[in-house]
């Protein structure tokens, strides 16, 4: 564990580097500026052609493997209406789910590079978003939310992913907001532009510990970290109702026998 978080730890600083420079392209390009005045500027490709059918970095691949549906697009989709469910109760097989606060989020691109099968950078804003619940193990998941240089990836119950990910359609993100804060009004040539307000998710209920989540804190305000109580809660009524459906089966099957 320690010396993948190194590995990429030292990816970070080159990321972020990067991070505050693309911020300022898309600045440039919301202002108007063609790609030409953008390249010259910054030194940088503005090709389109240089991506793969507009798929998003990793998708080719996900895709590939055979994952995903190929009719899905999975730069639009929500996460939320693709996850696995029990096919007896309809609740989803896991409890704890994976979300961006794309309003905090600032580009660095860390998660999407490091769990490419579950995080990917949308187009509109340039935040990382899910676009597969766990399409990555737990380890990879939890080194990406690790990596985050403003820990705005969370851990949350699956009621709230789908509040959240509703809440989230027609957003409309201060791109300035890692230079100005992240204030729902800002000024722009002779008018005031609303921006959406900062959205209510759990894992900011309470302050964040350095290391989050592998340090597994007790009182983590994370859905499904450490001693969370209500994911504990949960998780121990999920298994309740899959031993009872298994003792159910095993009932009915020994039945079936008594009768031939």
């Amino acid at each position: 564990w320690d010396q993948l978080a190194s590995i990429y730890g030292d990816e970070v600083s080159f990321n972020m580097a990067g991070a505050e420079g693309a911020d300022k392209v898309r600045q440039m390009q919301e202002w108007g500026f063609d790609d030409t005045t953008i390249a010259n500027t910054f030194d940088v490709s503005m090709d389109a052609t240089l991506e793969q059918d507009g798929m998003v970095e990793g998708m080719q691949e996900f895709v590939e493997e055979g994952y995903v549906d190929d009719d899905v697009d999975w730069t639009t989709v929500e996460s939320h209406t693709m996850v696995d469910k029990d096919p007896e109760t309809g609740e989803p097989i896991r409890q704890q789910m994976v979300y961006v606060d794309e309003i905090s989020c600032i580009g660095c691109t860390n998660c999407a590079m490091i769990a490419q099968s579950t995080f990917f950078m949308e187009d509109e804003y340039g935040r990382a978003r899910v676009f597969s619940q766990w399409g990555d193990d737990e380890e990879t998941i939890a080194i990406a939310i690790e990596t985050c240089p403003v820990d705005c990836i969370h851990y949350v119950p699956y009621d709230e992913l789908v509040r959240l990910e509703k809440d989230r359609r027609g957003l409309n993100i201060n791109f300035k907001a890692r230079l100005v804060g992240n204030g729902a009004e800002a000024s722009r040539v002779g008018s005031t532009v609303k921006f959406s307000e900062p959205q209510q998710i759990s894992g900011n209920s309470g302050p964040r510990c350095n290391n989050c989540p592998s340090r597994g804190c007790k009182n983590c305000p994370m859905f499904g970290v450490g001693k969370n109580p209500v994911f504990e809660k949960r998780e121990k009524e999920r298994k309740l109702k899959a031993e009872r459906r298994r003792l159910q089966k095993m009932r009915e099957e020994d039945s079936k026998t008594a009768d031939l």
